[in-house]
């Protein structure tokens, strides 16, 4: 007759095995349940509909003002009471002044945006929200790097031009390697 013997009592070499199976499956099963980061590599196609098109231009017109390197360029695109929350800096500006700041730094490391993820909603006529996920390609100290981050643009009519009321940008909260 076989004896049931319990793993507190077995000895040597088989509590040993037994100890390292238990390990290697829980450790199986606990990477199957890891899931890699969802990472967002395509161009987001152009919108069809003339309004949501019109709204996706602000961003080309931004990134466009990125392009030539001119702080100046890229603040007047912003109203005069505009919140940034920036991708690269932990300190919000709320003044022209504060966001020309950011962008003299920002604009030494050459960015250019590519919209990767989107979605534009009117907030009225005069209003409108276009949120998504971007890629940026930068270089610093000679070196490129791509910074993979979520973005979220209010614009609203000022005298019948679209201006960046508030605009949050925030790097993927998981590693990307690239």
């Amino acid at each position: 007759m076989l004896r049931r013997t319990p793993i507190v009592f077995l000895e040597g070499n088989m509590k040993k095995i037994l100890v390292i199976t238990a390990l290697l499956i829980s450790t199986t099963v606990y990477a199957k349940d890891v899931e890699t980061p969802r990472v967002y590599r395509e161009v987001a196609a152009a919108p069809t509909n003339s309004r949501e098109a019109e709204v996706a231009a602000l961003f080309d017109r931004w990134n466009a003002a990125l392009a030539t390197g001119n702080a100046d360029q890229v603040t007047k695109l912003y109203a005069a009471d505009a919140v940034l929350e920036p991708t690269v800096s932990n300190e919000v500006r709320t003044t022209p002044a504060e966001i020309k700041s950011y962008f003299v730094k920002f604009l030494q490391m050459k960015p250019q945006g590519t919209i990767n993820y989107r979605q534009i909603r009117f907030l009225g006529d005069n209003a409108a929200l276009d949120t998504g996920v971007y890629t940026f390609n930068l270089t610093k100290d000679g070196k490129a790097k791509k910074v993979h981050a979520r973005y979220t643009y209010v614009y609203k009519k000022v005298d019948s031009e679209w201006k960046i009321l508030n605009h949050h940008s925030s790097t993927m909260p998981e590693l990307v390697d690239d």
